[in-house]
């Protein structure tokens, strides 16, 4: 992780959007709604049983997590005047 950049007092803190915040939301719940399907009261009871998910139903549950992020990352430079690689104000 790069370094934060910030003057005497700390790092920079930066405002998140409602819009972002909701997103960010959307995905804490798809992720636990994951952690969830992968262990439930029938897996708990039946030890160590295991799930079957294709590597293409992987990719895209991953590619729309990483969609959100970039959404939000993105969101969150324009609402606070980041530059690109920069994470200073601009």
């Amino acid at each position: 992780m790069k370094d934060m950049q910030g003057g005497r007092y700390g790092p920079h803190l930066y405002l998140l959007s409602s819009d972002s915040y909701e997103t960010l939301k959307d995905l804490q719940d798809m992720l636990t709604l994951m952690a969830h399907i992968t262990y439930n009261e029938d897996n708990a009871e039946n030890g160590h049983a295991t799930i079957t998910i294709g590597r293409a139903e992987l990719y895209f549950i991953f590619e729309a997590i990483n969609a959100k992020l970039d959404e939000v990352l993105a969101r969150l430079g324009e609402e606070n005047w980041l530059g690109t690689g920069s994470q200073r104000w601009q």
